[in-house]
């Protein structure tokens, strides 16, 4: 097993860190607080799943200021050949993913969630134990450096074996011990219940005998009135025989009777209606006379009224007529002015075209360029060219000018210009002036120059003026062409519009011409109202007669069908005085047949024996409900001793499970825990104590108490001296824990461990000693011990550990 690399982004003071480790010993330096024990707990996170609230409380203090996520990636080889990488993330939405690398590349493996990866993880370093990964790296394989003493320390016996069993996987034992006390309780407590409850039910049944008596005397109670009921129902049947033809006789009478007494009232009604029929007959006889005196009054409105409708009609198109002569007044009216607008309009916009017609050849002529400005523009590329070809030469006339200054000051010292030597032509001689008349015409040709390029600068800048007021022209005159395209669209617009004229010219002499014919036909109505006046006048005369005919038309009309109706009536009476003889005489002779006296003998007979029968049938039924009831109670005593049955069944089951709890508790749980403890406690021992001797270079020996106290035994004197916890110096307690833990990580299988400052409490000497005992370790010393890990990762300032290392990493 080896971790290959981690890599942290955004983890508290790290935010893009990628490290690579070897196997053997890695040890990271370091100055305080440049985040060496992050490197620990970021494994921890991504490797063995710990929380992140384990290291600092707050989730959001394991993330990098100003960061709002943070990834821990971590890269091992769990077998030779095989290589894996996990990622956790830290933050919203936090991932935990284990990927495999295949051909060059990772491929993740799906995991349905962070359990399934926690059990491949432990799969792969070899930790497939009970207890989950973070747990182990807590208190074993990683333990914080705030904890790295942990429960060696602790002064409690009792909490210091519990802590120690559960790193050992022993404490299982010793909890089903103590789990088991409550289940024994529980056995015995419903044994208990289950004697009491037994108890109780089989008082319930005690009675079941004496029901069972009770039920066999209510069958044969049942069983005779039975038998009494039924020759009661016999005589029963024989009087309903006799009672249904009595009934039928009474009924008929009955219904004679009642057939009689309707016909008698029918007759009364038909003599009353046959009086009411006469009269209407009389009533529709007068209304005809008065319909026929009536009639020709009647013919003359019907044919004023027709006539009426006629003129009416005539008057409904004189209306017409007159409102589309009004209509084409105002159309004649509202063409004529918009003829008038529209003219004037056309007039106004020709004077407005004509003006801008002019402005545009006077603005036109202005924004035509002078061919002096085209000139003048034109030469400003040529100007820019010999200006600056005057500043490149004026540039070189300085700098010879320098050279000939440097030149006289250096032949003034002797000193050849060129060489810079001493000048042996004019050794001995006084300097004579060489560059004055060079300088002189030097500084006259700076001066000719100055002017050219101040005169090539004045032209450059009229070239520039020009060129702006031939830009200027250029814009105008392109606003000028538009204007000049607007001015003939305007031009072309008004012409369409003058065209237009004739058309509504021609609307206008149209309406007019149809307003006069209409006038001309309206005419012919002239007389209309006068002929209406007299039609209303005439039918108004004959109102009366009109009235009268048809108030008493509907009365005359219906005259035969009232002589018709009062014929009818007349026949019907007739006919119900001849049915009414046949029922009398029929009802007389029923009315001999049928006994009234004995037809209610019979009657009382019958109720008396349905009286007797329903208290038969009810005492039947309360025979029955009781019999159900005692059935019930039965069934239920029968279901109670089944019940019984089984309890006792359960109650023998439970006495034996009582005394196999017992068994297990007194013979396997309470032994087990601690043979286990001192077999590991004896191996661990063992191995620390060479690793100890190793650290402190004492004849000292280390060994593991039954409580997990740390003890130290020696020869003072001559006796045998034994030291633990509060006796122990504090170098002592370290380097007891750090062989302790050594030990401890062999025996559980672990292949990698990480200790934080593991040399705090101990002085120079077992502080080497201690580097010395983990590079033995490393190679596997038998004085010492058998190599066991892959690899140690150590956080310490010690030079010690230089020597010793496979690696150190030292970060910034």
């Amino acid at each position: 097993m080896q971790i290959l690399s981690i890599t942290l982004k955004n983890i508290k003071s790290h935010q893009d860190l990628e490290l690579p480790f070897v196997s053997g010993i890695n040890v990271l330096a370091g100055v305080n607080g440049v985040g060496k024990s992050t490197i620990f707990e970021a494994i921890g996170y991504a490797l063995f799943g710990v929380d992140a609230r384990d290291f600092v409380g707050n989730i959001e203090r394991f993330i990098a200021i100003g960061a709002k996520k943070g990834e821990v990636t971590v890269t091992f080889s769990p077998a030779a050949g095989d290589t894996y990488r996990v990622s956790r993330s830290v933050g919203a939405g936090s991932k935990w993913l284990l990927a495999r690398e295949t051909g060059g590349a990772f491929e993740v493996e799906e995991h349905a969630g962070a359990p399934e990866t926690e059990a491949r993880i432990k799969e792969l370093l070899g930790l497939d134990s009970g207890r989950p990964l973070a747990d182990q790296f807590k208190l074993v394989i990683g333990p914080f450096q705030h904890d790295f003493l942990g429960p060696f320390v602790l002064r409690q016996p009792a909490k210091r074996q519990e802590a120690f069993d559960a790193i050992l996987g022993i404490d299982a034992w010793r909890k089903t011990y103590k789990g088991t006390t409550t289940l024994l309780k529980a056995v015995k407590s419903r044994i208990d219940l289950l004697k009491v409850e037994i108890q109780a039910k089989e008082e319930q049944v005690v009675a079941l005998p004496e029901r069972q008596k009770e039920v066999h005397a209510l069958a044969g109670e049942a069983a005779a009135q039975q038998k009494l009921v039924g020759e009661k129902e016999k005589g029963l049947a024989a009087i309903q025989g006799l009672l249904v033809l009595c009934d039928g006789q009474e009924k008929k009478i009955q219904a004679l009777k009642g057939d009689i007494l309707v016909l008698e009232n029918r007759m009364k009604d038909g003599e009353g209606k046959i009086v009411d029929n006469g009269k209407r007959v009389k009533e529709a006889e007068l209304a005809l006379e008065i319909m026929e005196k009536s009639r020709p009054g009647q013919e003359a409105f019907a044919a004023a009224e027709a006539e009426l409708k006629t003129l009416r009609e005539q008057e409904r198109q004189r209306r017409a007529l007159e409102k589309e002569i009004s209509a084409l007044d105002r159309e004649t009216a509202r063409l004529a002015q918009a003829l008038a607008h529209e003219r004037q309009e056309i007039k106004k916009t020709a004077t407005e075209l004509a003006a801008e017609e002019e402005r545009l050849c006077r603005e036109e002529k202005e924004v035509v360029p002078a061919e002096g400005l085209i000139l003048a523009a034109a030469r400003l590329t040529a100007l820019k060219t010999e200006a600056e070809r005057l500043r490149q030469a004026q540039g070189l006339l300085e700098g010879r000018r320098v050279g000939l200054l440097e030149g006289q000051e250096k032949l003034a010292e002797g000193v050849c210009p060129f060489f810079q030597e001493a000048c042996r032509n004019i050794a001995g001689k006084a300097p004579g002036d060489l560059f004055g008349v060079r300088l002189e015409h030097l500084d006259q040709e700076g001066k000719t120059l100055a002017q050219r390029l101040a005169e090539a600068e004045r032209q450059r800048g009229a070239a520039e003026k020009a060129g702006q007021e031939l830009a200027g022209l250029r814009v105008r005159s392109q606003e000028l062409a538009k204007q000049r395209l607007a001015l003939a669209e305007r031009s072309r617009h008004n012409s369409k519009r003058q065209a237009a004229l004739a058309g509504v010219e021609k609307e206008e002499a149209a309406a007019r011409q149809k307003a006069t014919l209409s006038q001309e036909e309206l005419k012919k109505y002239a007389k209309l109202d006068q002929e209406i006046a007299a039609l209303e006048k005439k039918r108004l005369g004959q109102q009366a007669a009109r009235d009268a005919f048809f108030a008493n038309q509907k009365e005359a009309l219906d005259l035969q069908n009232r002589r018709d109706s009062l014929a009818a009536m007349k026949a019907l009476l007739e006919e119900l005085r001849t049915t009414l003889t046949g029922k009398g005489q029929e009802l007389a002779a029923l009315s001999k047949e049928y006994d009234a006296k004995g037809h209610a003998q019979l009657r009382l007979d019958k109720e008396a024996l349905v009286g007797a029968l329903a208290t038969g049938r009810q005492k039947i039924a309360d025979l029955g409900r009781e019999r159900l009831r005692l059935d019930g109670e039965i069934k239920k005593m029968v279901q109670i001793k089944a019940e019984i049955k089984a309890l006792l069944a359960a109650r023998k089951g439970l006495g034996h499970k009582e005394e196999l709890v017992k068994f297990l508790r007194t013979q396997i749980f309470n032994n087990v825990s601690a043979k286990l403890s001192e077999r590991f406690r004896e191996e661990i021992s063992l191995r620390a104590d060479r690793i100890y001797r190793t650290i402190a270079e004492t004849d000292e020996e280390l060994s593991w108490g039954d409580k997990y106290q740390i003890i130290l035994r020696d020869m003072e004197e001559g006796s045998l001296r034994e030291r633990s916890d509060e006796q122990l110096s504090g170098g002592q307690t370290m380097s007891a824990v750090v062989a302790l833990r050594l030990a401890l990580l062999q025996t559980i299988g672990a292949r990698v461990a990480f200790f934080d400052e593991p040399t705090s409490n101990l002085d120079a000497a077992r502080r080497a000693n201690l580097a010395q005992a983990f590079r033995a370790i490393d190679v596997g010393r038998e004085e010492v011990t058998e190599h066991w890990y892959d690899q140690l990762f150590l956080i310490s300032h010690d030079v010690a550990f230089t020597e010793v290392t496979d690696q150190i990493i030292c970060l910034e």
